[in-house]
């Protein structure tokens, strides 16, 4: 499918303007803008990472003993060569700028040499705190795939060793190195998550986080819901990517898309050093794309920020007879100053996919047959899948004092979704099923915000941290009134087609508005240098849900409802390098108003609560950081009672599970990302108790990933990459009749480096993902629908900065 001139004009439009600004020079001296600092006496390499996520310098020590020597505490509004100096009095350590964004930090004693190395050191001696470039964002750990923090809600920036939850940081450096299309092809990442449909397929990405769902509309973007893309979020725009393992009501709010986790997007900033880079790619079978990156600062001080990303993308995908058209434009500008920091962001997607594969529904009792090729498609060459969508968003901050800040951030989508397809029902073991088409006309504008105020105090040995704040999210969506198109008997391993058929008219009637708006108020209490830290918090959250008939735009039903959500988290840290942990966090699902056909017909049921328990233990060993955590999970559900023929919030089903998970450099050269879970779910309470104790539907007892990079001696600048995937069995029905096997597939890639004298090294890339063609189904939990898996896609890509 192709895009209209329009569709490419309109992403075009984000960069248009910007093309002769570009042009202007930019200074390269230090920036000395001034920073708020508040960090008490730790090592060096704990406070260096402070800083490095205050300021966005990047960090080198010299040598190792550097890291564990205990430095000053820095507070105040200082400069990074202030913040530095102060740090370092007398510690016996001396620091210089290697260049405009690179501190160095080594030994006086052991001289630096002209080129800035550490005379007598040597490779394995030199340890890198890489810094992420952007302001506000802690630094990358070893190995450059995750970061050692990042954005936990209305908490702020948290280090992973201070968060009590299960969270992952995922870099730029990895979506790039991986070729990393949408969330989907990140999150894989992960042994608690698994995607129910692959990336880019032309519907809706959808998750499984430790056993539970979550959708797309519940990743966040910049903190907030409701401002990404609701189908699928592209990457172009994304800095990095972070996942909370668990519910996070208390951290950002009701969720309007499952309780699995918590997924939130950081964009795009403006680094000090100018950027101008250009990805070409090709995609089996035929597709052709280019990806355009541009970053200037402006100002004396840098102040000014200018980020652009334009993608483009089109062509035949390794499914049979389906083509694609992808263009994302995101553009991003801020300024910064030493007290005040504002930004805007703003993005067009446009999506559109010919013959997009889609679920199939087991007859009930029947056995899963075998998974069609995953190169096959068992949908009429008419079906096609549009989703176009527009964005922007504006936060800003102010430092009132250097112990109090106010925020504030707002933003609003629009998203129109136009499909043609059949989904299948009735699937037996032979393949045989009925195919029914449908159209879906559906328009979603949403608005989203949050206001708060942090301030840090002391009340003798206890040091504060508390955050108030206001939240609210509103969406309203528009529907055609349902179509159906055809039905078909077909068979997925031969199917029969139907013919083209006519489409209705395009008009939408309002269907429902929800409403969320919640206040919270948290204290995070901390001693002996934070070494000990106990947060508290609570919010309450208000929910109105409004439906309408389509033909009338009548209202046909209404909820209004309320809930309270705690947070207690607790981190000890016995040892600088080790945290042990403990929490317990809620989620909140919308409640309902009871059908017609129940006896309290009407009756608007509460919020249904997940409540998740958390204990666990993370290690940094220098280079590779390894935790380990056990949880149990119970979510709330609605069930019908036969018997007395009534409809409550009594439903439930238990998770529970152990997760162990590494992240860093094995050895200098060699770099591990992955994990195992073990996962235990059981319905607790069913409708007249019908499963109880039973499985719950799509969730394997084990998952593993492992993910090594590999830079050999014997060839320079090539990486090598393999990643390995396992999912054990599962069921796709609360019966436990119908099983769905294990699987395990198989990813590699590998880029190299050219250098180029005068200019920076051109990158050559190439990834297979599921490079055995491995066919396998998968399920969403609760509704036992049938999605087949991704298929085998080569891409090829040179990366070029000028």
């Amino acid at each position: 499918m192709r895009l209209t001139a329009k569709e490419v004009l309109l992403a075009a439009t984000f960069l248009s303007s910007l093309g002769a600004s570009f042009a202007i020079p930019v200074a390269t001296a230090q920036a000395q803008t001034l920073h708020s600092f508040d960090i008490p006496a730790k090592p060096v390499r704990a406070a260096m990472n402070d800083i490095v996520r205050v300021t966005g310098v990047d960090v080198v020590f010299a040598e190792t003993p550097a890291a564990s020597r205990r430095g000053n505490a820095v507070k105040g509004s200082l400069s990074t060569a202030q913040a530095v100096a102060a740090l370092l009095n007398g510690t016996g350590l001396a620091f210089r700028f290697s260049n405009a964004t690179t501190v160095q930090i080594y030994d006086p004693a052991r001289p630096v040499a002209a080129g800035g190395a550490v005379e007598g050191a040597i490779a394995l001696d030199t340890i890198e705190v890489v810094g992420s470039g952007v302001p506000g964002l802690p630094p990358a750990y070893a190995g450059g795939q995750v970061a050692v923090g990042g954005g936990l809600g209305v908490l702020g920036q948290r280090s992973v060793m201070d968060t009590p939850f299960s969270v992952t940081n995922y870099t730029s450096k990895l979506i790039e190195d991986q070729r990393a299309q949408s969330v989907a092809d990140v999150v894989k990442n992960d042994s608690s998550i698994r995607n129910v449909e692959p990336t880019n397929v032309g519907n809706a990405n959808y998750f499984v986080i430790r056993g539970i769902q979550v959708g797309n509309a519940a990743v966040a973007f910049g903190g907030l819901f409701g401002i990404a893309p609701n189908a699928q979020s592209t990457l172009a725009g994304i800095e990095r990517v972070e996942v909370l393992k668990g519910p996070g009501a208390f951290l950002g709010g009701l969720s309007p898309s499952g309780v699995g986790g918590v997924i939130n997007l950081v964009p795009k900033r403006a680094t000090d050093e100018p950027l101008t880079r250009f990805t070409a790619t090709w995609i089996s079978n035929s597709q052709l794309g280019g990806h355009l990156d541009l970053g200037r600062r402006f100002g004396d001080q840098k102040q000014f920020g200018v980020r652009a990303n334009l993608l483009y993308r089109d062509g035949g995908t390794p499914i049979s007879h389906q083509s694609q058209a992808l263009v994302n434009g995101t553009i991003g500008l801020d300024y910064r100053s030493d007290a005040f920091r504002i930004s805007l962001d703003a993005g067009y997607q446009v999506l559109n996919t010919d013959r997009m594969n889609n679920t199939v529904t087991p007859l009930a009792t029947e056995l899963v047959p075998r998974p069609i090729k995953p190169n096959k498609s068992y949908v009429s060459p008419w079906n096609y899948s549009k989703f176009a969508d527009s964005y922007g968003m504006v936060q800003a901050e102010y430092d009132v004092t250097s112990n109090v800040t106010v925020y504030g951030k707002a933003g609003v989508s629009h998203m129109d979704w136009d499909q043609a397809v059949e989904a299948g029902s009735g699937l037996r073991r032979n393949g045989n099923f009925t195919s029914t088409g449908s159209r879906y006309q559906i328009d979603i504008n949403r608005y989203s915000g949050e206001a708060g105020v942090r301030g840090r105090f002391q009340t003798g040995p206890l040091d504060h941290e508390v955050v108030i704040s206001a939240n609210s999210f509103y969406q309203a969506r528009a529907s055609g009134l349902p179509a159906t198109l055809s039905v078909t008997p077909s068979n997925i391993y031969n199917p029969t087609f139907s013919p083209n058929p006519v489409m209705p008219a395009a008009r939408r009637y309002r269907q429902n508005d929800n409403s969320f708006t919640s206040y919270s108020i948290s204290d995070t209490i901390s001693a002996f240098d934070k070494r000990l830290q106990l947060t508290l918090g609570v919010r309450k959250q208000f929910v109105d849900i409004n439906n309408y008939t389509l033909q009338t735009g009548l209202l046909s039903s209404k909820n209004k409802s309320d809930a309270v959500t705690p947070v207690i988290g607790l981190v000890v840290k016995p040892l600088e390098n080790v945290s042990l942990y403990a929490s317990y966090i809620e989620g909140l699902t919308a409640g309902s108003v009871v059908g017609n056909t129940f006896v309290n017909a009407g009756q608007v049921l509460p919020p249904f609560v997940t409540k998740q328990y958390e204990a666990g233990a993370k290690i940094d060993w220098g280079r590779l950081m390894t935790s380990v955590a056990v949880f149990q999970s119970e979510q709330a559900s609605g069930i019908a009672n036969t018997v007395t023929n009534t409809f409550s919030d009594n439903g439930e089903t238990r998770y529970r599970g152990v997760e162990l998970s590494v992240a860093g450099e094995i050895v200098e050269g060699v770099r591990a990302l992955g994990g195992i879970t073990f996962l235990d779910s059981k319905l607790v309470r069913t409708a007249n108790s019908t499963f109880d104790g039973n499985e719950a539907q799509g969730t394997p007892r084990v998952q593993a990933n492992l993910g090594l990079e590999w830079d050999p001696g014997f060839v320079r600048n090539l990486t090598l990459f393999g990643r390995m995937i396992y999912t054990g069995s599962s069921y796709a029905d609360a019966a436990n009749l119908q099983k769905l096997k294990a699987w395990t597939t198989f990813d590699i890639g590998a880029r190299y480096k050219i250098e180029r004298a005068g200019a920076k090294p051109i990158i050559l890339q190439a990834n297979v993902t599921n490079l055995f063609n491995k066919a396998y189904w998968t399920t969403y939990p609760g509704f036992n629908l049938l999605y087949p898996s991704e298929a085998r896609m080569v891409s090829l890509s040179s990366t070029f900065e000028f």
